[in-house]
């Protein structure tokens, strides 16, 4: 269907994103408009949405990717009812004094959120936790560790590939691959693409440099935070009390052995797939698998420790809960990708770009419009999940660097996520540094924008030359 009413499904997914901040129904939306057009029928492209909606879990890599969102979700939730995350704070700021100065405080706090990297809000989370009571050691503003936070939180995410984005980012390609767009590995793209996500990488190196900038961002009182947070840190206290009543310790090694376990698992099944080397082995089914690996292993740690399993097992259940949502939204968006390759929206984009728009400028077209969508939505997510499948057969039907317009759109989604004031990265981390989120907003915006600004440039340079 060589037409602009290819265009619709799409559009009417961001607009309605925009307008109603609902992504389920946006992406929805999106998905029956597509289905009425393929149908000519309107009743029967109605019945076919949902059957397209269904058609996503007959294809094995969707299905493992929807599971291994679950079990990250798990993961997550282990560490934080295990007590591991308390028992590292206490080893680094009591036990071995590694922070005894300000820029300390901040890159302790900034690595804690790597160790969190397979799931954004969780690093968001670890990052407010632990950065609290170091920032109020040394006077450092709450607007800057939420800065920190919300730098460790979606920018971290999308650059490691077994992370829930990472995944989430191959299961979108891989998309393509199946239906004939792209030839090689979904992880082959992922890998490509990392050197060009500008945003990220710059985001992420810009947290160290301000550690070692003695005044920046807007100082506050922190007389009340140092209050609240001693009476959290009681309350805290005594839960950890109640709950050793009730059950053993296990220390830092339920932080760290999920995370181990997982990365390692990773790491050997590629080796061994790939005959000694790593890139060629079969990655997809390496973090696949290694998730299974992870939380049985790390289940059978908790049961050495006198931990019950019918506990831990209620953990896991708890945390695959709480990444329902993404799960959702993974589903929707794998079935908008189905019907925009049967409508041919991205080759009839291709077209209408060769014809209309400079090639050099394509990679900042995309990253500025994946900026506008991101903004208004306040999701990177989303508008991953929406403009990827267009770009990528764009890409193509161009002639322009696959790996580059992929890195464009996470550029641009993921600056829009972490400046929008709508955003729910922009709410956790402020949530997670107990600072008011309009004070994140405005604070944290002068730096984010300076990032953006340089990455257009780079995107431009890139561009220029290729």
């Amino acid at each position: 269907m060589n037409t602009w009413l290819t265009l619709l499904p799409p559009c009417i997914a961001i607009l309605l994103a925009i307008t109603t901040r609902q992504v389920y129904v946006a992406i929805f939306a999106g998905i029956m408009a597509g289905s009425i057009l393929l149908s000519q029928n309107f009743l029967l492209g109605v019945a076919n949405s949902f059957n397209a909606i269904a058609d996503t879990f007959q294809s094995s890599s969707s299905v493992k990717s929807l599971i291994f969102i679950l079990i990250i979700g798990a993961i997550i939730n282990v560490m934080r009812q295990s007590g591991g995350i308390d028992a590292l704070i206490y080893q680094v700021s009591h036990k071995y004094h590694l922070v005894n100065s300000k820029p300390r405080a901040q890159l302790v706090t900034f690595a804690f959120g790597f160790l969190m990297c397979l799931e954004g809000v969780g690093s968001m989370m670890l990052v407010g936790l632990i950065g609290r009571p170091l920032f109020n050691k040394f006077n450092i503003s709450r607007e800057k560790l939420a800065f920190v936070a919300n730098s460790t939180g979606a920018p971290l995410a999308w650059l490691m590939p077994f992370s829930g984005a990472g995944v989430f980012l191959i299961s979108l390609i891989g998309a393509q691959v199946e239906n004939g767009t792209l030839t090689d590995k979904p992880i082959t793209y992922i890998f490509a693409a990392l050197p060009y996500q500008v945003y990220c990488i710059a985001i992420l190196a810009l947290v160290p440099i301000l550690a070692y900038k003695k005044s920046d961002f807007t100082a506050t009182d922190l007389s009340d935070a140092k209050k609240t947070d001693s009476a959290s840190n009681s309350l805290s206290d005594n839960q950890s009390t109640d709950q050793s009543a009730h059950q053993p310790s296990t220390g830092i090694w339920a932080m760290l052995l999920p995370i181990v376990i997982l990365l390692g698992s990773i790491f050997v099944i590629s080796f061994v797939t790939g005959k000694g080397n790593i890139l060629a082995g079969d990655i997809s089914s390496a973090i696949y698998w290694s998730g299974f690996i992870s939380l049985i292993g790390t289940g059978i740690y908790f049961r050495l420790c006198k931990v019950k399993m019918d506990q831990y097992i209620q953990w896991c259940i708890h945390g695959m809960k709480q990444t329902l949502p993404a799960v959702i939204i993974l589903v929707l968006a794998f079935s908008l990708s189905n019907i925009t390759g049967q409508l041919g929206t991205g080759k009839y984009i291709a077209g209408f770009v060769s014809g209309e728009l400079p090639l050099w400028l394509v990679p900042a077209s995309i990253f500025i419009i994946c900026i506008l969508i991101s903004f208004s939505t306040g999701s990177s997510g989303a508008t991953v999940s929406i403009m990827t499948p267009i770009i990528i057969p764009l890409a193509v039907g161009v002639d322009i660097s696959v790996p580059v317009a992929i890195a464009a759109v996470i550029s641009g989604a993921v600056f829009g996520d972490q400046s929008s004031p709508i955003s729910d990265s922009v709410i956790v981390a402020s949530t997670a540094a107990d600072c008011p989120p309009q004070r994140h907003f405005v604070t944290q915006l002068p730096y984010t924008l300076a990032v953006a600004l340089l990455s257009l440039t780079f995107y431009l340079i890139v561009g220029f030359n290729t």
